[in-house]
């Protein structure tokens, strides 16, 4: 056994109750046995095991009682050091498995009463009753020792919960930072990709208009393109970090989305009563837009940004790829269960680089949208050429309440 330094609070008891213990030879009375070295051997040897009770009590409790028999045993008086006995009968219950420690518990009884009424039997010096003393003075250590095992067991259960509980908030804090993040890396592509595309096309197609203008007027508008392609890259890449953490949010921060309310002293959030506005600055970009939004009925602030989203991104991939003379079709079904949307174009090719370099993230963080309201999102090239965008948007009030939802992709 790999013998470890005993503790200084168990050094201080022993050495306290072996002086006890010598000091009570040195008062014995004049009827005592001369002192003799085995004497003060057996009493050196009940108390030293106690310096380790606590790293080895089954080991420390069998040699102090070993001790005390052999004390007993030899004739010698009553002494303190027989308390070594019950405070390494405590160490036991109080350090060891409760099973364990019943077991070497009802040994220990065994034997102390055992060689008490040996005692009883054999000699006059040796009262009945101390049967009784025996019983109670093993008993009642063990009892309160059992107290105090459960009593640390306790402690440490509730240590471990509440470490459970910090760390369980610790995960939280940082799902709350990585959906904050996604979130805000869905808006920079929905609102500043958009509006630097547009900017973009204006100023190409402003420039292709302006030949014969002044030069300085195509320079500006040539910086002016470059400018806004540059802008768009960087904003890629910033965007990729964004999102770098996004698979680990967690849905329930997703659908906060729904929850949140606007500053009333900064503009409010786009909803359907703003897409009229939305085709006209995409028509004054270069392509025509045929917008039909039917019904009146209720919709809630959540599902309504996430349509102008819908719309917003499918007209930006129009932009992007339908090519040039072609034509887009928004259709926005406002129903009292749903929102159905349908964005379709008959374009095909890219207008440009510059807006080639404005996508990326738009189609996936669409669908993340729909998603997150429990809609169905479908997407993909249209018979006869051209592609088309179709999202269904559950518009009940109880957005927060998991519903079915489905993606899917036809290619482009």
């Amino acid at each position: 056994m790999d013998l470890k330094a005993p503790r200084w609070g168990d050094i201080a008891i022993t050495a306290a109750l072996l002086l006890l213990a010598l000091l009570a030879v040195l008062d014995a009375p004049d009827t005592a046995p001369a002192v003799t070295g085995v004497w003060v051997a057996l009493l050196v040897a009940q108390v030293a095991p106690l310096a380790w009770r606590q790293l080895y009590p089954r080991t420390v409790m069998w040699a102090s009682l070993v001790a005390w028999v052999a004390y007993v045993g030899l004739g010698f008086p009553d002494s303190p050091a027989t308390f070594a006995v019950f405070l390494a009968l405590y160490g036991l219950a109080a350090y060891t498995p409760r099973r364990g420690a019943l077991t070497h518990g009802a040994a220990v009884l065994v034997v102390m009463v055992g060689w008490t009424t040996v005692g009883v039997v054999t000699t006059d010096r040796v009262s009945w009753t101390s049967l009784v003393v025996i019983t109670l003075a093993v008993v009642v250590p063990m009892m309160v020792g059992f107290v105090d095992f459960r009593r640390r067991q306790r402690m440490t259960e509730l240590e471990l919960a509440h470490e459970r509980r910090e760390q369980a908030q610790r995960v939280i804090a940082s799902d709350a930072v990585r959906a904050e993040r996604a979130r805000i890396a869905r808006e920079l592509h929905d609102v500043v990709a958009h509006e630097i595309t547009v900017m973009t096309l204006q100023a190409e197609g402003a420039r292709r208009m302006a030949r014969d203008s002044d030069e300085r007027v195509l320079e500006a508008l040539a910086t002016i393109s470059e400018s806004g392609r540059k802008g768009l890259t960087e904003m890629q890449r910033m965007i990729g970090v964004l999102r770098a953490t996004e698979k680990d949010a967690t849905a329930a921060a997703e659908r906060d989305l729904s929850a949140v309310a606007g500053d009333a002293s900064l503009a409010p959030m786009p909803a359907l009563a703003a897409i009229p506005a939305l085709a006209q600055q995409v028509e004054d970009a270069g392509l025509p837009i045929d917008l039909s939004i039917v019904g009146s009925a209720h919709v809630p602030a959540g599902v309504e940004l996430s349509a102008y989203r819908v719309v917003q991104e499918a007209l930006t991939n129009a932009m992007k790829h339908a090519g040039p003379g072609a034509r887009a079709t928004v259709r926005v079904d406002r129903q009292p269960h749903q929102v159905t949307i349908v964005v379709e174009d008959d374009g095909r090719g890219v207008i440009s680089d510059a807006a080639r370099n404005s996508g990326g993230n738009g189609l996936r963080g669409m669908g993340e949208r729909v998603q997150a309201l429990g809609g169905e999102l479908e997407y993909g090239p249209r018979t006869g050429g051209g592609f088309r965008v179709r999202a269904v948007l559950p518009s009940r009030d109880d957005q927060v309440v998991a519903r079915r939802t489905s993606v899917k992709e036809t290619g482009r």
